[in-house]
């Protein structure tokens, strides 16, 4: 702060760790008219009450700027495009998106029975697009913990991530084995899957592992959706796709790309430090 009295510098931290002990410190330094840009998704996902108090002190005076962009899609303008429609007098109907690479891999691997689950996620864990266990993917938390974010930004009050309809791909009786015996034993849950793709697929749909957040029915869902022909997902390919529906748009406003990678990351948190600074 001292530093950038002397130079007449805008005064901003910008958190790019993994770390809650550096989120604790937002409120002091918000208070202290500091901006804060953060690529850690924790505190935006995390209890409500925080999130709300967080907010506040970045509104209150000194002022100061309090930017997330990059904890939903990395680069991708998510939040500043669902801000700025908020901001302008859209109400925001949903707001859907596929939000995990890896998932969208898996899924699209599956479709027309190009490969069974358990083969499409060994896939994904050779090319390395999965955690050191996959099953840190395939549970979906880190798709509810980004729709948590969106739902919030979208408007929605009362949306925790303990009261979310979450649907896991990690069979229950495959959760507590080691990743060896996950990945052996996942191909005894590769016909009912394959069912339920095919049955979706019959009807001239396809099934992506998304989040929807249907804000004029005050809920959020993550886990597979079956989404008609025409809908926009199924033109995603490997990417992350949000897609935007508001009164004024009843044909979605998409936003599409990649959703992962250092240097997106990266871009991202530059464009929220400039933000700050204009």
């Amino acid at each position: 702060m001292e530093a950038s009295k002397l130079s007449g510098g805008v005064p901003i931290v910008a958190d790019v760790t993994a770390s809650s002990a550096v989120q604790d410190r937002y409120r002091g330094w918000l208070s202290q008219g500091i901006s804060v840009v953060a690529a850690n998704k924790g505190i935006f996902a995390g209890p409500e009450s925080t999130y709300k108090n967080l907010l506040a002190s970045a509104s209150s005076p000194p002022r100061a700027r309090l930017l997330h962009e990059t904890t939903v899609g990395a680069g991708l303008p998510v939040l500043g495009t669902l801000s700025g429609l908020t901001a302008s007098s859209h109400s925001i109907v949903s707001v859907e998106g596929i939000l995990s690479g890896t998932l969208a891999f898996v899924l699209g691997a599956v479709a027309g029975g190009r490969q069974s689950l358990s083969e499409a996620v060994r896939e994904a864990q050779a090319r390395g697009y999965t955690e050191p266990d996959p099953r840190d993917d395939l549970n979906g938390m880190d798709v509810a913990r980004k729709a948590v974010i969106l739902a919030r930004v979208a408007g929605m009050e009362g949306v925790e991530l303990g009261g979310m309809a979450i649907e896991s791909l990690v069979p229950e009786k495959l959760r507590d084995v080691s990743v060896e015996d996950f990945i052996d034993g996942l191909s005894d849950y590769d016909a009912s899957f394959a069912e339920r793709v095919s049955k979706v697929e019959k009807t001239g749909g396809r099934l992506h592992y998304a989040a929807k957040v249907d804000v004029e029915a005050g809920k959020v869902d993550v886990g597979p959706l079956a989404v008609e022909a025409s809908h926009p997902f199924n033109n995603a390919g490997p990417d992350n796709m949000v897609a935007i529906t508001t009164n004024y748009y009843p044909r979605p406003l998409v936003v599409q790309g990649a959703g992962a990678g250092g240097d997106v990351t990266a871009t991202g948190v530059l464009a929220d430090i400039l933000k700050c600074i204009h």
